[in-house]
């Protein structure tokens, strides 16, 4: 079995625009397509279909790439045949893995979703998604054709942050999808619904409940029966789950809102400064303030 790295990608310039650890790709021919049977990359790449069709082969199971669509290839997944229809406009976004490991935001969250698109990599894209997709690959490939200017790296990092961003609220949106199928399944079991409701009304609560007694009582069970619902669908407790949105809000806050940490403490319900000073070093390794100024620095 082959192996591909982003750094031989880029060595071997197999890209038409750079700038660091990512890499636009114009055409996916570019990638001589017949070398890549049994290969596996070592680097995240998102294709993105605007014409024609492609099939694509990945861990032996084939997916058809049309128009308006969007595929998500994740590391140490085998590369299977990649057959483009003859009049294929396949754009590509390859990018390191150090590049997700680097941002604090993305790496804690990312990667959790991604888990997702690596059992189901395929999305059809509504109208306005399709819009979004393209922007964000003619700005990608507009920006890294440009390499003058002091901001222009930190340009490029930023806008792939945000293309990221995108990119779990679209995950995110399809599990929600999926869930409300699930809900109108009469095969799935009953913890499965308990358990994809706890996680709509988690979501909802965006950090401000963070009690597991007040989310069973909202969805009419005993807190031991939703622990063991949680437990058997997702393997670990529903206070991680609680949690886990809450450090992901007010890492959004402190990251990007123009709050004091104080207005943040109260929006978010906690009972005085203090708790929240303990809480947020708990799960984040420090201060509100050290994370702030660490968010400002990092751009």
């Amino acid at each position: 079995m082959r192996h591909l790295s982003f750094d031989d990608l880029r060595e071997n310039y197999l890209f038409d625009y750079k700038d660091g650890d990512l890499l636009v790709i114009d055409d996916i021919r570019r990638l001589r397509l017949g070398d890549y049977l049994h290969t596996t990359l070592a680097f995240i790449m998102v294709a993105f279909c605007q014409k024609g069709q492609v099939q694509v082969t990945i861990d032996e199971r084939m997916y058809r790439l049309v128009e308006g669509s969007l595929l998500v290839y994740l590391p140490g997944q085998m590369m299977g045949e990649i057959l483009p229809s003859p009049n294929a406009q396949v754009k590509l976004i390859a990018f390191a893995q150090r590049a997700v490991d680097s941002s604090l935001y993305l790496n804690k969250y990312l990667w959790e979703r991604l888990s997702y698109a690596k059992k189901h990599p395929l999305f059809a894209l509504n109208e306005h998604e399709h819009h979004v997709a393209s922007h964000y690959y003619n700005l990608l490939k507009l920006k890294t054709q440009n390499e003058e200017g002091d901001f222009q790296h930190d340009v490029v990092r930023l806008h792939f942050q945000s293309l990221m961003l995108e990119m779990m609220m679209l995950i995110d949106l399809r599990k929600a999808e999926q869930a409300d199928a699930e809900e109108k399944d009469s095969t799935v079991r009953q913890s499965t619904l308990v358990y994809r409701r706890f996680l709509r009304l988690v979501a909802e609560s965006a950090g401000r409940e963070r009690s597991v007694s007040a989310f069973a009582d909202r969805l009419n069970v005993t807190p031991k029966y939703l622990s063991k619902c949680v437990k058997e669908e997702a393997g670990r407790p529903p206070l991680e789950h609680i949690h886990e949105v809450t450090v992901n809000t007010i890492c959004q806050q402190l990251r990007y809102g123009n709050k004091t940490i104080k207005e943040i403490s109260n929006n978010l319900f906690f009972p005085n400064l203090s708790f929240f000073g303990k809480f947020v070093k708990e799960h984040l390794g420090m201060s509100p303030t050290e994370f702030r100024q660490q968010s400002l620095k990092e751009g």
